[in-house]
């Protein structure tokens, strides 16, 4: 099937090919949010699932539909039936108060589809905001608040989210992404993540794409990564996009890491958290840092000359193969005396 609008309406020739049969249906639930429908379009963001913008005389909605394959890269296979998890998710996440997150307004099971309420009010996601600027203190003031209080609100969930089991996600999730690299201490810290108390609900992929800073709130979107693990995990994953955004900009980043450490602790700095744990945190910034900039597996699209990430991807190695660390050493590392700056 493959249906295309005549005259002025939206070309839905995309989702026909995604959802076949289903489309009807699902066009139905979401006319019950938009009203007359008048433009459909991608959205910027996530590589797992087809993501589309619809927009009616009402409102817009977000569409997600997952597939067999990687929307973005469709070399790589995934289960579609795994919506379902991230519809447990959101489910979860909706009644926090911290954070916007989408709501479900409609899930087709048989479809892999999900409609949601549009959580970014600017339409646009906050990587496309630091393509074009720095970070400000404001901004990592408000998400580091709402990290901690949404990692508060959840902290007590047991609710078992991952179909294949959230301990087998996690040691999935720390493989993808901290051992792609082969770094001996990487490898060591997936092991001390498994093994450090204090597990709970996590967000696992906290990367600007998935949040939106505008209007004065903090929205997230695309949960597709939660399970239970160590919640400085999210923490050490922002911070290590906060460098890579801003090697362009290194003068500022002494200020807005410490902003966005500052709020997360709230009121910890008085009683000091364990080196060891210290140490992990930066670790992990470190993987997430090397696999965003060697981009072997999944391209992450950076604005600024691809000289400062080569340069900062061999610094940052050298840590690793120096011993212990913290992130004041990583902020320093991509702000070197001799930095450049466009």
């Amino acid at each position: 099937m493959n249906r295309r609008t005549t005259g002025a309406g939206p070309d839905l020739s995309a989702l026909s090919a995604l959802l076949g049969e289903s489309l009807p249906a699902v066009l139905a639930d979401c006319r019950r949010h938009t009203g007359h429908l008048t433009r459909v379009q991608p959205a910027r963001g996530g590589n797992v699932s087809h993501v589309f913008r619809l927009d009616g005389d009402q409102q817009s909605v977000i569409l997600k539909i997952r597939s067999s394959r990687f929307a973005r890269i469709p070399e790589l296979r995934t289960d579609p039936a795994l919506i379902a998890d991230e519809r447990r998710a959101l489910d979860l996440y909706a009644p926090t108060a911290s954070a916007v997150f989408p709501r479900v307004l409609a899930f087709h099971a048989d479809a892999h589809a999900m409609t949601l309420t549009d959580v970014f009010p600017d339409r646009r996601n906050y990587h496309q905001h630091l393509d074009e600027r720095p970070a400000t203190t404001e901004e990592m003031t408000r998400l580091g608040t709402a990290l901690r209080r949404v990692h508060e609100e959840t902290r007590g969930i047991r609710t078992q989210i991952r179909s294949q089991g959230d301990v087998w996600f996690r040691d999935h999730t720390f493989d993808f992404c901290l051992r792609a690299t082969g770094h001996p201490v990487l490898a060591r810290a997936c092991e001390e993540l498994a093994a450090v108390p204090g597990q709970q609900l996590i967000l696992g992929d906290l990367a600007p794409k998935n949040l939106s800073l505008a209007g004065g709130t903090v929205a997230i979107c695309d949960l597709d990564n939660i399970h239970h693990g160590w919640p400085r995990y999210d923490l050490a994953y922002v911070t290590a996009h906060l460098l890579i955004h801003h090697l362009r900009w290194p003068h500022h980043l002494h200020t807005l890491v410490n902003a966005l450490l500052c709020a997360y602790a709230g009121d910890e700095p008085q009683q000091r958290r364990p080196a060891s744990e210290e140490h992990l945190t930066a670790k992990v910034a470190a993987g997430v840092i090397l696999y965003r900039l060697s981009g072997a597996i999944v391209p992450y699209p950076l604005a600024g000359p691809p000289h400062l990430a080569t340069q900062y991807k061999a610094r940052v190695l050298r840590l690793l193969d120096a011993g212990d660390f913290t992130i004041q050493d990583l902020v320093r590392a991509a702000a070197p005396r001799r930095a450049a700056v466009s």
